[in-house]
């Protein structure tokens, strides 16, 4: 990964407020960085940058944080997924997916969101959470923009995962 500046400011004329990008290719040297696996271009504020320095400085994981920006086809409520990327599900996920299997996602919008997703390595590679991950979305009340963060770790005989909708 080569390091790229720790932030970039993009901010306008209409704001002051100093923004920061990470991506795919966008790197930064931050300390959070080393903990997080950004799946798309995410524009992160000051409130969502702040929140993700706590989250990280509280709990560093096994399998790093998986952060993104969160789009119209996984918030759709009749036919939602949500799709991690190739890179991610190599590195971190691909051992656990041998199979298709159901994992408890729980979330810290609601704390009534607690139940059981599917989710499977598909043949492009990427994993993909389906079955019952619009009762995620409904439940954490993620809209289309949110930037979230999901916190896979190896319970006790499975996968489970936390959703973390960052400050906005």
């Amino acid at each position: 990964m080569a390091a790229g500046p720790s932030y970039i400011n993009l901010s306008d004329s209409k704001s002051d407020e100093e923004t920061w990008l990470r991506g795919p290719t966008i790197y930064g040297m931050e300390f959070f960085d080393k903990h997080c696996h950004f799946g798309n271009e995410v524009e992160l504020t000051k409130a969502n940058l702040d929140h993700l320095k706590s989250q990280v400085n509280d709990y560093k994981p096994q399998i790093p944080y998986y952060a993104c920006k969160m789009g119209k086809t996984t918030n759709n409520l009749t036919r939602g997924k949500m799709t991690f990327n190739k890179e991610y599900t190599e590195e971190h996920l691909k051992n656990y997916l041998t199979v298709p299997t159901t994992i408890p996602i729980t979330s810290n919008t609601n704390a009534s969101v607690g139940t059981r997703v599917r989710i499977n390595k598909v043949a492009t590679g990427h994993a993909v959470i389906t079955t019952n991950w619009p009762d995620v979305v409904m439940g954490a009340e993620i809209k289309d923009g949110d930037i979230c963060m999901f916190c896979f770790y190896d319970g006790t005989r499975e996968l489970g995962c936390f959703v973390t909708r960052l400050s906005n």
